[in-house]
């Protein structure tokens, strides 16, 4: 396990045992495949929400030109 400075928070998960099982094997350093994970999972987040505002700001501009053709 990692040290804990103060930049970092502990907290408790729940986690599916079988997956804790792969990551078990796959590290010795819980930790930092669990923040590693979480970043991974915030970055798609943050991709996602960005492809969606692109995707809403597209679709009021296509009404918007839509309105003015008419």
């Amino acid at each position: 396990m990692s040290p804990v400075d103060s930049s970092q928070q502990t907290i408790s998960v729940t986690l599916d045992a079988a997956l804790l099982q792969q990551v078990d094997q796959l590290t010795s350093d819980r930790d930092q495949a669990i923040e590693a994970g979480l970043r991974w999972w915030c970055e798609k987040q943050n991709a996602r929400q960005l492809q969606q505002f692109a995707q809403a700001r597209h679709e009021r501009h296509e009404r918007d030109e839509t309105g003015w053709l008419v």
